[in-house]
């Protein structure tokens, strides 16, 4: 049968009308949206530092900014992206596919449902415009033989596109909504204007679905219209010259061989490449954004012999990366001293000297010449980095002698993985990385002290040594790793909350036992002023009923009808008294007789009953009675005493500092709340992740906890105060510790300009 060439001139027409409206996507969302970080940014820039947003807020700004300095491969990356999309969906080829919400990071599922209120939110401030457009595209769908579900140019198509341009896990929580909601008004802005020209491509939907005939019937379109048909008012968007690495779509691509080439058998079309277009994401290297900054690090630093790397001579042979990786696999596993020691600071060289001294001595055994050698950028990059985490996590953590020969044992390894593969420094889900902030948490503060540390201690050092011996070029191992000791961190997380649990219940008993005490004493102290009583009657009063008030005050409330009885019985008792002073037997005999049961109701309150009670109301009755006692003057002994601070670290002066301390800051120490990170410096220099635990209601009291839930600090806000303005107390978010510590060195490469920018 002779195919019927006719075919290929409407095949043509409606993909080319498919590539005008990808492109006019593209190149109009990207140009209005170029802007975006930079107003983000300003956004953020305007929020004033508050007790809630002062460790998260700086993080954002990070975050922020980072991507503000790559917004032209960020805008281009944009536009490549929602033209491939496009196409791929015109060629029934997945760009990328469903995650399930089970299987996605905390980051990742926040961010999926910011982006579905988003999308609410944007179709209604639309309104019918994108209804619209909904008609449109599914006409069109339906024409073309399209996957409707998979529809590139609705609301959440775009929004798809969108997310997918930057790492969704290094996104913050915090960070997010603030994201979504500025996309959000942007975008709403843009569809406005972008849809009625989208519309002018692809129809407006009142078309027959027979108008757009699909490629792979094998029939024209009914009305055979040609390109004119497809032009917008105004004509196209002139296309943009986007330099992606020699993989982009440039204006030179407007004619595809495609569109004159003959149809394959059955009318299908043939596939595409998707990574024709613009190699869709082109990812931003970590290792290339911190690069200059490396080097300007190792300028700073350089001094003698010191320096963290060696410049090699010009002429020197450069070990390639196989080669690198080769010689770091055979001195993976052997003895992790010569790191341990400058872990430890018992070295005077630096990390990352050591570190290359080490590679380049076992690269001597196989016969390079190192003095003749040297390591190519990306290696010595990838050495820098692993040294700069390992310094900033030792530094950061309270690790005994164990927990340092781990991560000794790790350094090498390590430097295998980031040169493999170096979004260990930026991507918070992989699975190296997991592994440190698994192993960190595990060690940090863990002296072995008890059995469930022991057995910690000796777990996490076993999963060290299985991946020492096992890692090659895989991170599964990692990830296997990192999953079993998150399970035994799971259980200990649960034993730690436990402990929070038991030491809050007795911090509160204590102060609730204490408050009742005072309340008591007031009580009794508030009857007694100005009179004078018989002593027994005192006796009675400091030695039985005070602790009715207080056990009434802990059982009931100060506000409770059954308290305000115990309180009324007491002004009888003072009343008998003063009756059985003035001689009025009559009086005295009527209330004896009226609070007598009252009375031996209240002492078995507090455990006096039977013949004990009997024979403590006997006394009383024999106190009033005997008329040669001379009332006096009453005070309570033994007041409550204050609570003292439980504050393991040496601080001079403490309690002078204390009462003359910032009031400002002590307001501010007041508006913490449980769950609030810190930071505690030792005495040593080494600090300690901590938490609030609670928060007294009573007196204020801050209790403090380590990672096992162990009672660490237990202050007043006032001595609170002291430790942070001595800087013994770092207030921080809870966040991973490699996070911490990559912030850190993104501090130390001068990464963080955003705070100088107006």
């Amino acid at each position: 049968m002779t195919r019927n060439d006719s075919t290929i001139p409407a095949t043509s027409q409606v993909e080319e009308q498919q590539r005008k409206a990808a492109r006019l996507v593209a190149e109009f969302t990207s140009a209005k949206l170029a802007p975006f970080w930079s107003e983000l940014k300003s956004a953020l820039d305007r929020i004033p530092v508050g007790p809630n947003n002062f460790s998260s807020l700086p993080r954002d700004q990070f975050i922020v900014h980072g991507m503000l300095d790559g917004t032209q491969d960020w805008s281009a990356r944009l536009r490549a992206t929602l033209e491939a999309d496009a196409m791929a969906w015109w060629h029934r080829q997945t760009m990328r596919s469903g995650t399930a919400l089970t299987l996605m990071g905390e980051s990742e599922l926040l961010l999926e449902i910011d982006a579905q209120q988003a999308n609410e939110a944007i179709r209604a401030r639309l309104g019918p415009l994108a209804q619209r457009l909904d008609h449109a595209v599914e006409a069109y769908s339906r024409g073309a033989n399209l996957p409707v579900h998979e529809n590139p140019w609705n609301v959440e198509g775009i929004t798809r596109s969108f997310i997918s341009t930057f790492d969704r896990e290094a996104m913050t929580p915090t960070l997010i909504p603030l994201l979504m909601r500025h996309y959000e008004t942007q975008m709403s802005a843009v569809l406005r204007t972008l849809v009625p020209e989208l519309l002018r491509v692809i129809g407006d939907g009142e078309l027959q679905a027979d108008a757009f005939d699909s490629p792979s019937s094998g029939h024209a379109p009914a009305g055979g219209g040609g390109g004119n048909g497809w032009q917008p008012d105004g004509g196209m968007v002139e296309s943009l010259p986007v330099n992606l690495g020699g993989h982009g779509i440039g204006a030179n691509d407007e004619s595809h061989a495609s569109e004159h080439a003959p149809s394959h058998p059955g009318g299908a079309r043939p596939p595409v490449d998707i990574g024709s277009y613009a190699s869709v994401r082109p990812e931003t290297r970590y290792r290339t954004r911190v690069h200059a900054q490396l080097n300007a690090w190792r300028r700073r630093i350089s001094n003698g012999e010191d320096s963290p790397r060696v410049a090699p001579n010009a002429m020197a042979r450069v070990i390639n990366t196989s080669e690198v990786l080769t010689i770091a696999s055979v001195l993976q596993g052997e003895d992790p001293a010569p790191f341990v020691r400058v872990l430890r600071g018992e070295d005077d060289r630096s990390l990352p000297m050591v570190i290359r001294q080490e590679l380049m001595a076992a690269a001597g055994q196989f016969g390079f010449d190192p003095q003749q050698s040297s390591f190519a950028e990306v290696e010595e990059d990838a050495v820098d980095l692993v040294a700069m985490l390992f310094d900033g996590l030792q530094r950061a953590n309270a690790f005994e002698e164990p927990a340092t020969k781990m991560m000794g044992k790790l350094v090498v390894p390590y430097v295998k993985v980031a040169v493999i593969d170096d979004s260990l420094f930026e991507n918070r889900g992989h699975p190296a990385r997991r592994l440190l902030d698994a192993l960190v948490e595990a060690c940090d503060g863990n002296t072995g002290d008890t059995h469930a540390s022991r057995s910690m201690l000796e777990r996490a050092s076993q999963v060290v040594d299985q991946v020492v011996a096992r890692f090659q070029e895989n991170m599964a191992i990692f990830d296997l790793a990192a999953r079993e000791l998150q399970e035994l961190l799971d259980r200990q997380r649960t034993l730690a909350e436990v402990t929070e649990r038991r030491i809050t219940e007795t911090l509160q008993g204590q102060e609730r036992l204490r408050q009742a005490r005072i309340a008591a004493d007031e009580a009794v102290n508030a009857s007694l002023e100005g009179r004078k009583v018989l002593p027994d009657t005192f006796q009675f009063l400091s030695e039985y009923w005070r602790n009715v008030l207080v056990q009434g005050w802990l059982r009931f409330g100060d506000r409770s009808p059954r308290y305000q009885a115990m309180r009324a019985v007491g002004d009888a008792l003072l009343q008998m008294d003063a009756d059985a002073v003035a001689l009025r037997s009559r009086a005295l005999a009527a209330g004896f007789e009226h609070n007598r049961a009252a009375i031996l109701e209240d002492l078995r309150f507090v455990g006096l009953q039977g013949e004990a009670a009997i024979e403590a109301l006997a006394r009383l009755a024999s106190g009033l009675l005997r008329a040669d006692a001379a009332p006096g003057e009453a005070v309570l002994s033994n007041p409550p005493e204050s609570l003292p601070d439980e504050l393991p670290l040496h601080v001079p002066d403490l309690e002078r500092r204390s009462r003359g301390v910032d009031s400002v800051l002590v307001a501010r120490v007041r508006r913490l709340r449980a769950g609030q990170g810190l930071r505690v410096v030792e005495d040593g220099g080494q600090e300690t992740m901590a938490k609030i635990a609670w928060v007294s209601a009573i007196t204020g009291r801050i209790l403090v906890v380590n990672r096992r839930g162990e009672r660490r600090l237990v202050v007043r806000p006032e001595t609170m105060a002291v430790l942070i303005a001595d800087g013994r107390v770092l207030v921080r978010s809870v966040e991973p510790p490699v996070d911490q510590v990559m912030a850190q060195v993104a501090d130390s490469l001068g990464e963080r300009r955003f705070a100088q920018t107006g």
